[in-house]
């Protein structure tokens, strides 16, 4: 398995788990009508943190652990994969944008009637963590297609 595979595997593996954590939080707490915006934005930057932290320290393991140069330039199959991972990753981003934001946009009324003590602000949030959600989710496939990509040409 080569390095850049094992950092792919890396980011979709705490990629999952940080940021599955975060958004299974949240939408429970839409659900049970309970947003604030002080314990989600504590919340948010722990698992970015978190994030961060493992991310980085499993990459720099990584690259210790197989004494390969991390910063080396990828050759001409990782170039291919990298481009493929990217167009396959935009597409992505460029239908998940519009199919999140457009019913929470007809959904705005119906979200401010829902939280009446902040409507503005939780249609806010909501919105955010939509937005965000949809750039973790284009990374998640990013990230698959690198793997599947990797697998496919070993």
């Amino acid at each position: 398995m080569s390095l850049r595979e094992r950092l792919a595997w890396i980011a979709v593996g705490s990629t999952l788990i940080v940021w599955g954590y975060y958004f299974v939080a949240f939408w429970i707490d839409v659900a049970l009508r309970q947003l604030d915006g002080g314990v989600l934005l504590t919340r948010f930057l722990i698992c970015t943190g978190i994030a961060m932290a493992v991310m980085i320290g499993l990459a720099i393991r990584t690259g210790v652990m197989s004494r390969k140069n991390m910063e080396s330039d990828p050759d001409e199959l990782e170039r291919q994969i990298e481009g493929r991972a990217d167009r396959i990753g935009f597409r992505f981003l460029e239908w998940l944008v519009p199919a999140a934001l457009i019913p929470c946009l007809l959904l705005t009324p119906r979200i401010a009637e829902a939280f009446p003590a902040d409507p503005a602000g939780s249609t806010a949030l909501i919105f955010a963590n939509a937005v965000l959600m949809i750039v973790v989710i284009t990374e998640l496939i990013r990230e698959t297609v690198h793997i599947v990509s990797f697998r496919i040409t070993a």
